[in-house]
């Protein structure tokens, strides 16, 4: 073979070469663009599916803070930070329905009229992550202290709903479909098993006494009807009995209170006073010891005064202890639950009484767990 022969076939499989690198390098470049196609979709995914789960999250807490709160005039959605009488469950989902389309997911801006969101407002049974009765239902008559009101958001991407789906780079390049994408999210507001410091005035009630003038199928204050004799000439009709309480010493033990001084053994006035200008000086939970002493305290009544004066009062909220036979005094019991109560007037002197009614939707801020409910709420918190 001469020179220019090999020279020839060398030619020619170095050509050979360089095409079957360029193939490979193609290749190569190929498979690693679909790495990073498919990175930036996975990635991509990622980043819808939070953005969703944070829009339905932030839908479900505003609707649920609006559970228990009254409806502010000449606005649609909005509420007050007064307290309703009952649990406003319209407002709750218009409030609800309103913050999904003040939020963004994939930049795109969350529809509040196609049919990808679903606002659904009823009980939730905490124990069990699921509607109460099965049915999510604002006529579910509570059963336990685990059904709790709430608000649940749906929203979902998918054809024709909200943009979607999830358009998928990858898809250009190998096929497949788009990702439909769907974000839950339930809030609650529920009757608390333990508060913070600072959450209580140092003033016990009997359980019994919630027998006579809460209505625990309702979740409501008894309200003063057509016959009822109110020994005091103060309730209104349709309104909540307004009850006097005092000490245990000069009224009947399902109509009384006595100050306590939670879970330091202090029988003395500047104790209970500095409690009632600071609350209980450590956080309490149901089942806890609360002491309650003895003495009718009659200058408390005008430090309470102070604090609270009269009118406007104010909404507190008072542990509530289950003393059947009558009030034992210095001495502990039990923490059974948290009540809420709107104080009217405070008399102290001939007097010495706390005067006001049972309400409905107070918020014990900080507090938290679940108890049985006697009108005071935990803020709104997510289930699920």
């Amino acid at each position: 073979m001469n020179k220019a022969n090999i020279m020839s076939k060398f030619n020619a499989m170095s050509l050979q070469a360089k095409g079957s690198v360029l193939v490979f390098v193609a290749g190569i470049l190929l498979v690693l663009t679909g790495f990073a196609v498919a990175a930036i979709d996975v990635g991509r995914v990622f980043i819808v599916r939070n953005e969703m789960q944070n829009v339905a999250d932030a839908a479900a807490l505003a609707g649920a803070n609006c559970l228990d709160r009254q409806s502010l005039a000449g606005s649609t959605t909005e509420c007050t930070s007064a307290t309703s009488t009952t649990l406003n469950w319209d407002r709750a989902s218009a409030k609800a329905t309103d913050e999904l389309g003040r939020n963004t997911a994939d930049n795109r801006a969350i529809s509040t009229t196609d049919s990808g969101h679903q606002i659904d407002v009823g009980y939730w049974n905490l124990l069990t992550k699921s509607p109460s009765g099965g049915t999510l239902s604002k006529t579910f008559t509570p059963l336990t202290n685990d059904d709790k009101p709430a608000v649940r958001v749906t929203i979902t991407k998918d054809v024709g709903k909200n943009n979607g789906p999830i358009t998928m780079l990858t898809r250009w390049m190998f096929g497949g479909s788009d990702v439909p994408m769907t974000a839950k999210a339930v809030a609650v507001i529920s009757s608390p098993g333990s508060v913070v410091p600072g959450a209580l005035i140092p003033v016990a009630i009997n359980q019994c006494m919630f027998d006579q003038y809460w209505d625990s199928v309702k979740g409501q204050p008894v309200l003063f009807k057509s016959g009822d004799v109110d020994p005091y000439g103060l309730s209104k009709l349709g309104q909540p009995w307004e009850v006097r309480i005092g000490s245990s010493y000069h009224y009947p033990s399902c109509e009384s209170g006595q100050w306590t001084s939670f879970q330091q053994n202090a029988n003395d006035v500047p104790t209970v006073r500095d409690l009632i200008a600071n609350g209980n000086p450590t956080a309490l939970n149901i089942t806890d010891n609360t002491w309650i002493q003895p003495g009718t305290k009659d200058s408390l009544y005008n430090s309470l005064s102070s604090q609270y004066p009269t009118p406007p009062g104010a909404d507190v909220t008072v542990v509530v202890v289950n003393q059947p036979s009558g009030w034992s005094t210095n001495t502990q019991t039990p923490i059974v639950g948290f009540a809420g109560f709107h104080i009217d007037d405070i008399q102290g002197g001939s007097g010495k009484y706390i005067q006001g009614h049972f309400i409905q939707g107070a918020i014990s801020s900080g507090s938290s767990g679940v108890g049985p409910y006697y009108g005071t709420y935990t803020p709104p918190r997510l289930a699920q």
